[in-house]
């Protein structure tokens, strides 16, 4: 392992543990609506569009035990979820080569909800019976929207902050600037 993919490795480490702490001791006490943002799921879905499938995969992976350990849930739950969110999107994002904040915005917010609908199916089939779909309108929708809208600011920080590559811009087919069209 060279110098680069040790430093890399420190700065995913880094960012998990920033992420716990964020969100044991600040996220989970502010709520909106009732919900709280899911660090874990935003910064999953971030290394997957900056980074790639495998790297948002096994980074989603390592989230998903943290979040795991951090909510008091049975282990490995969240890691299988977010580690499909991360190649998933991964996947998504090297389909349609796009990259922009508005891509992260819609991908965290869909990527929240799906990861939150499957949560509830396990925890509708393994634990007690709550009113699954009522879950959908009052808890996975709002958490949904309050994740997509964190996820741009972190996106954007993370790039000024160079944890991430900014994304390559390629010219459009109708820019022409140089022929002076």
């Amino acid at each position: 392992m060279g110098r680069k993919e040790l430093v890399g490795a420190g700065k995913f480490a880094l960012l998990l543990v920033i992420a716990i702490v964020l969100q044991v001791v600040v996220t989970s006490r502010i709520t909106v609506l009732g919900v709280t943002a899911d660090l874990f799921v935003i910064l999953t879905v971030i290394m997957a569009v900056s980074r790639g499938s495998l790297v948002g995969a096994v980074f989603g992976f390592v989230a998903g035990l943290l979040a795991d350990v951090a909510y008091m849930q049975p282990l490995g739950i969240h890691a299988l979820i977010y580690l499909l969110v991360g190649y998933l999107v991964g996947m998504f994002v090297a389909r349609f080569e796009t990259g922009t904040p508005w891509a992260v915005l819609l991908l965290t917010g869909v990527s929240s909800f799906l990861a939150q609908f499957v949560f509830g199916v396990f925890q509708f089939v393994i634990g007690p019976r709550a009113a699954f779909f009522s879950m959908i309108g009052t808890q996975m929708i709002p958490e949904a929207i309050l994740d997509a809208l964190f996820a741009v600011p972190i996106y954007l920080l993370l790039m000024r902050a160079r944890v991430i590559p900014t994304p390559k811009v390629e010219p459009t087919i109708g820019s022409n600037r140089s022929s002076g069209q």
